[in-house]
Order: C-alpha cells, then structure tokens, then sequence
C-alpha cells in the first residue's frame, strides 16, 4: 500500500526559484487543514526575532511557527511619538492576512498562514519543557499567562502572553520553510538611522550597483515587496530574505515575519514606495494584475474580506482595513503613473533585468 505523501512535503518540494508554491497547487487547503488540525507533539519558545513566537512540532513531523494573540482585532497602533513603530507589538492575524494578501497579488511568496484556537494548557504546557515558558507562568485575571523569553520591551510584566475564554489561546500557524534563509539589508528599510539615507537620496543607482542584487530576480521581486509593505504598513522589513536551500543567489525575495503589518487602518504612509518612485521599475505581469484588482466586482479590498473569511479565526481584520487596501492601492498606482508619464511605458514596465540599466 503507498503511503500517503503529507501536505508540508508536497509544499517543501514544490518551493522553486520563483516562488513559494504553485498556483496551481493543489495541496495548499489541505496543508491549512493540517496548520490548524493537526495533532501537536511538542512546543518551545521559537530563538530569533524580537518577540516571542513558538515553534510547534505535529504529530505527522511537521513545523511551523506560531504567534500568540496580544491584543483584541480593534486594538490600533499610532505611530507617532507616543507610540512609535519599534514598540509595536506583532499581531497573529497579521501573519494570516498578509498570506491571504500574498495570494491574492499572486506574489506567492509568504509562507502558508492559518488561524488556529488550541487549549494553553493541554495543547501548549503539557507538550512543552521549555523553562522560557513554564518559568514565566502567572495567573492574571483569572487566565494562564507567561512572559517568555524575547527583547525586554516586549517580554515583561506588562506584556504577559494569555489565554482567555477557558483557556483558550489563538495562534496564527505559519509552515516552517527549510533553512538557510539568507537575509540582505534592505536599502529601504524603515530604522530611523537607515532611513535617513534614502529619505535625502535616490539610493537605486547604488541599488542597482551592488552584485548580490543582478542575479535573478531579487530587484524587480524587492520592488514588489514595498508595495506589500505599503499595502500592510509594515515599518519592520529591515532585511529581504533569499532562499539558500535553493539558491542562495537566484532565490525570489521571500515574505516572511510579518506581524507587524496591519497595525492601523487608518495610517497609510507614501514612503513604503520608495522604491518604486525612485526606481521607476516594475515587473510588468504584476502591473496588469495589479490594476485588475482596482475593478468593479473585483476590488482588493473585496477580495481580502472575502478571502479572510475561510480562516478558522475569522473575523481577522476590522471593517476599515478593507476600504484601506484600495485606498492604498490607489496611491500605488498614481506613483506608477507619474513615472509612466515621464519615463514611457517601455521604460518602466518590464519583466527582465536586461531592460532596467
């Protein structure tokens, strides 16, 4: 009798140079069932990042990374002096939306994301030996709560991690992909220091300049990246990730941690597109799907709501958030247009790196 192939090794196996998985895969609902099903055998603390995360082993030999709800859906971050984007806490609905926002550009580059309720107590402590976890145990309000291990900001006193409702603890279940991941500094990064740079400068000659990024499709992939990023509000990219598992070199720009998006519905911020107004370059496939998704019947906004819907943690977003993809979609595509009009489209929409110099 043949043994039945898991959903996480058809996944493994279908990553490529180009993307995550297939559209035309098959597997990826099933692969979400098992995230948000499958039977856990053992829980630690997740080494790496700033917050804390798990790393969650099944019963079938998968692994995935899991994030613990902090906040309630209508809790919203300022970013302003108050509340500064460095001190935002990251959010498990953000790691699902930003997949289901993924697919819906057909980027296919972040990780498969479910929503997931599990019992903190059978599910989570009793798998676990972790002392990250068992020695930061408190009662809070009547809930189980521990502080972990991760930067002082985010695991202390004040920002303990619990469950609710009887025990209960939501998670956003992210499938583990396999290692090394290469990390590139981000010339467009949003840290106060590093974004002194591009903020006073036109960085994409010296972008264009560096080796590491002429090799496959790393530049037009990293143009993409930061209209996910405006799309999401995410002040966190700091590195773009590469695939060594497949090539180190060739690799497509991954979208991985994204917790930190979708922090306020209501901040949108032009600078995330540095990148595409100072470079005048987008891939042109992505164009045209791009402004499909601005019509009548098919709007990003509308695709999203509908989308999160499947998710066993739904509702994930808040209403205003959906208004907010095409309001930001929107300013996406007025920056296209003004480099169209003063570059021509030949210049500006292309597909290879032999038409970009």
């Amino acid at each position: 009798m043949l043994r039945k192939v898991p959903s996480w090794d058809h996944f493994r196996h279908g990553i490529t140079l180009d993307e995550m998985y297939p559209r035309s895969a098959r597997y990826i609902p099933e692969l979400l069932h098992d995230l948000s099903t499958e039977r856990i055998v053992n829980v630690s603390i997740f080494k790496g990042g700033t917050q804390i995360k798990f790393l969650l082993k099944f019963a079938d030999g998968n692994q995935a990374i899991a994030k613990p709800k902090r906040h309630p859906r209508d809790f919203y971050w300022g970013y302003n002096k108050s509340h500064p984007f460095w001190y935002d806490d990251e959010r498990h609905t953000a790691e699902i939306a930003s997949f289901h926002l993924d697919r819906i550009l057909d980027y296919r580059r972040v990780p498969p994301c479910v929503g997931r309720k599990v019992n903190f107590s059978t599910e989570i402590l009793q798998n676990s030996d972790d002392s990250a976890i068992y020695s930061t145990l408190r009662k809070q309000n009547g809930n189980t709560c521990f502080i972990g291990n991760c930067v002082k900001w985010c695991c202390n006193e004040d920002h303990p991690v619990c469950d609710e409702n009887g025990g209960v603890m939501e998670l956003s279940v992210c499938q583990m992909i396999p290692w090394p991941i290469h990390d590139i500094e981000n010339y467009w990064s949003q840290g106060i220091r590093e974004s002194k740079v591009w903020k006073n400068k036109n960085v994409c000659t010296d972008f264009l300049n560096d080796t590491k990024i002429l090799k496959g499709r790393f530049f037009l992939d990293v143009i993409e990246n930061s209209l996910f990023d405006h799309l999401i509000v995410n002040y966190d990219r700091h590195h773009i990730a590469k695939l060594g598992f497949i090539d180190k070199h060739r690799s497509f720009a991954a979208i991985i941690d994204n917790g930190k998006g979708f922090g306020n519905p209501f901040k949108d911020d032009i600078t995330f597109l540095a990148p595409v107004y100072q470079c005048c370059r987008f891939r042109n496939s992505t164009y045209q799907h791009i402004l499909s998704l601005t019509k009548e019947g098919h709007k990003l906004g509308d695709l999203m709501k509908s989308s999160l819907a499947n998710d066993p943690l739904a509702p994930l977003l808040t209403d205003e958030f959906f208004p907010a993809f095409d309001r930001r979609l929107a300013q996406f595509i007025e920056v296209m247009d003004k480099c169209i009009e003063r570059l021509g489209p030949e210049t500006v929409l292309v597909d290879g790196l032999e038409l970009i110099k």
